[in-house]
């Protein structure tokens, strides 16, 4: 993969964000649009790619599996360094942004502009690798996500308790324990497409040595809506943020700092480290690792911010500014692990 054919789809990738940004601008959709959308994406192409992915691979049954286990260790010890870092972070900020700048710190794009950026640049068997990762995306984000969006402090800032508060808090915390489930998970559809995945390279199903006709081309045509819709629905979500005053603020800074450059290259100098130890890690895979991590914050931030009653209109913020930094960082980050070899 080079550094230019990085660059050029991290570029188309944007540019497939303006067909959203001037609907939404142009008050030609509303609302319920973009989360149909988002639906689609996620319940029917993106789950289609995945399955596409080990359908069509044709690596050696060994190194896949080999693969695969490199990628879900380094996706879970980026999660746990994220983590860590994230509730070292941002102390001093009020509760509400507080929470979310430490969500947008730990869970980044990996879903709507990972997959279908590594699709792009790195191609199917990538693909797989991708999805592995999302599965220990998902299992942070449903249960520590939750939990973050979810906790509250006991007293108030006065140090007083105060009756009402306390009754919110106790609905708050069982808000928190109800949503925490592994069942979302497993559920899915990720989850789901990788699982059905994995069957199929137990089975040594792919297309190759299976005649899928008519299954073969409809999924094939489905996977190809994730790149474009994905990138309309974050289009979308751009067209809503009021770029007023969005610049000045220090916490901001540090998560941009966090998110775009000290993390990912933690993540990458802990891999390398283990690389040149002596551990046979592929290209392949450290691609998709560093790829999954120098992503931007998470367009589900938003999201977690409207069902939990935290700071929308900040996460929204957060979100555009690291999208439109990635541009920038992505392509530095990939291309020093290149260099380093």
């Amino acid at each position: 993969m080079s550094i230019t054919q990085l660059i050029q789809n991290v570029a188309v990738l944007f540019i497939m964000m303006l067909p959203g940004l001037i609907l939404k601008k142009g008050k030609m959709v509303g609302d319920a649009f973009g989360k149909g959308i988002s639906n689609l994406v996620l319940y029917i192409a993106q789950p289609s790619l995945i399955v596409c992915a080990y359908l069509d691979c044709t690596l050696l049954f060994a190194d896949i599996w080999k693969n695969i286990l490199w990628v879900f260790l380094f996706s879970l010890l980026a999660h746990v360094i994220f983590s860590v870092v994230a509730f070292l972070f941002f102390k001093k900020e009020p509760e509400q942004k507080q929470k979310m700048l430490r969500f947008a710190t730990i869970f980044s794009n990996a879903a709507f502009m990972g997959i279908p950026l590594i699709q792009a640049v790195c191609g199917s068997e990538a693909a797989i690798y991708a999805s592995i990762y999302n599965i220990t995306f998902n299992l942070f984000l449903w249960t520590l996500g939750v939990y973050l969006c979810t906790r509250v402090k006991g007293i108030d800032h006065d140090g007083d308790g105060d009756v009402d508060h306390v009754d919110e808090l106790i609905g708050l915390h069982k808000t928190s324990k109800s949503e925490i489930s592994l069942a979302k998970v497993l559920l899915h559809p990720v989850t789901l497409a990788s699982v059905i995945g994995v069957l199929c390279l137990v089975f040594r199903v792919n297309r190759f040595t299976v005649e899928l006709g008519l299954v073969w081309d409809c999924l094939s045509m489905l996977k190809g809506l994730v790149a474009p819709l994905s990138m309309v629905v974050i289009g979308l979500r751009l067209a809503d943020i009021q770029w007023k005053g969005i610049l000045g603020d220090r916490a901001m800074d540090w998560f941009l700092l966090l998110r775009h450059l000290l993390l990912p290259l933690a993540v990458l100098a802990i891999m390398k480290a283990v690389h040149f130890a002596g551990a046979s890690i592929p290209t392949v895979a450290q691609d998709v690792i560093i790829i999954m991590a120098a992503t931007p914050a998470a367009s589900s931030a938003t999201m977690f911010a409207e069902k939990y009653h935290c700071d929308a209109a900040y996460v929204s913020r957060l979100v555009v500014v690291s999208t439109v930094l990635c541009i920038a960082t992505m392509p530095a980050i990939i291309g020093l692990s290149h260099m380093i070899g």
